[in-house]
């Protein structure tokens, strides 16, 4: 098993490399962080790393490329139990986790419209332990944790590559999100009781409705 786990790290960080290259050597503007969550480009960019198919035997298999028809056929050999699929989505890295074997790549077939006002979460805790670095790729190009799908990110799918992931305890305690910097609420502070079904982010939220007509103003004083 770890001799898979380690062609999968190996796998996903040759690609990381190539796509870090093509990033700071082709974008215009290669200061702009990779965590803001802020458009860069007119037209979105997915870049495949490759599918990792974990076997309900405990088995690891890691594939570049794959069509329905071969998971099916590898289903019937051995049960699959869920696939991940890892991948670039304009030069940041994301995940997606199946168990109903939808492998349809790019994860959307449209170009993703930057919300007026960037909100995400930027810093996120289970019981009290930082896991925002391996939470974060599973927010998705749509930054809701693909709340739009028909599977949802669970949190523990989220945490299945981390260390310790046996010692958490999903079941007891509060998976807490610290959002970005806001316009007139500063960073907002998300508490979700565990056991929770899955995760949720809505994006739109980063400015309260009732709270419009005071930016159009400020807008309008700056012009």
């Amino acid at each position: 098993m770890w001799f898979l786990y380690g062609v999968t790290v190996a796998w996903v960080l040759a690609h990381l490399t190539q796509a870090a290259i093509n990033h700071f050597m082709f974008n215009v503007n290669p200061k702009k962080s990779l965590d803001t969550f802020e458009r860069t480009e007119d037209r979105d960019e997915y870049t495949l790393l490759c599918y990792v198919i974990n076997y309900e035997n405990g088995e690891i298999e890691v594939l570049g490329e794959t069509t329905l028809d071969e998971i099916e056929q590898k289903d019937e050999l051995n049960k699959i139990e869920y696939i991940t699929i890892k991948y670039m989505f304009n030069g940041k890295l994301m995940k997606y986790t199946t168990r109903q074997m939808d492998i349809e790549f790019p994860i959307y077939n449209f170009n993703i419209e930057p919300e007026k006002y960037t909100y995400y979460p930027e810093i996120m805790f289970l019981n009290n332990r930082d896991v925002t670095d391996y939470v974060r790729p599973y927010l998705g190009p749509l930054c809701n944790f693909y709340g739009d799908r028909e599977e949802p990110v669970k949190l523990q799918d989220a945490l299945k590559e981390h260390p310790d992931y046996d010692k958490f305890n999903f079941d007891e305690g509060t998976f807490i999100m610290i959002s970005n910097k806001t316009k007139f609420y500063g960073r907002k502070i998300i508490s979700k009781e565990l056991p929770c079904n899955h995760l949720v982010w809505k994006r739109h939220a980063a400015v309260d409705p009732r709270d419009e007509e005071k930016l159009i103003s400020e807008n309008e004083l700056i012009i």
